[in-house]
């Protein structure tokens, strides 16, 4: 992995930090208060000089697809036990920015979850090269599972080389 590949992981940490910064700022809890403080977070990072307009595009893409799958997730949630929910929100899996950002929507507005769940594609791809968040994908070639701990880039599977993932956890 590459030093531009490691910095880009925290760096999409500090964008999702920033969206649930604006979006808690936000007096009203919806989709499209959501999109505004994704949009304000890409702004004000380039402005401040932390990413260029390429990566910040890229990053609200990958975070806006990273929120559709934790919705698809928490949308699974009743077919789970309440066990396995609180295991999926212990704190120490909620340190990275995109988790934290997840944990305070789940907490301020259910229905936005629902309504994203319902915004997302189910055959949603993760590509090699991408930034995701924390969690687990699935090789679409060998299936061979790839863990991610915190946020970073996509590396090619490690079992066939293939280039598409998609999330399993």
């Amino acid at each position: 992995m590459s030093d531009h590949d490691k910095q880009e992981g925290p760096a999409y940490d500090r964008f999702a930090d920033k969206a649930k910064e604006f979006f808690a700022k936000s007096s009203e809890q919806s989709l499209s208060s959501l999109e505004k403080a994704i949009e304000s977070a890409k702004e004000h990072l380039i402005k401040a000089g932390e990413l260029s307009q390429q990566q910040a595009e890229h990053f609200k893409v990958f975070l806006r697809r990273d929120l559709e799958q934790a919705a698809k997730n928490v949308h699974h949630w009743g077919e789970v036990t309440s066990e396995q929910v609180k295991e999926n929100l212990k704190p120490a899996k909620l340190q990275a920015g995109f988790l934290d950002l997840t944990a305070h929507l789940s907490h301020s507005a259910s229905d936005l979850f629902n309504k994203l769940a319902e915004w997302a594609d189910t055959t949603a791809c993760y590509k090699t090269g991408q930034v995701t968040a924390p969690g687990v994908l699935r090789c679409r070639q060998c299936d061979k599972e790839m863990h991610f701990k915190k946020s970073g880039n996509i590396p090619p599977c490690p079992g066939c080389k293939a280039t598409e993932f998609r999330r399993v956890s």
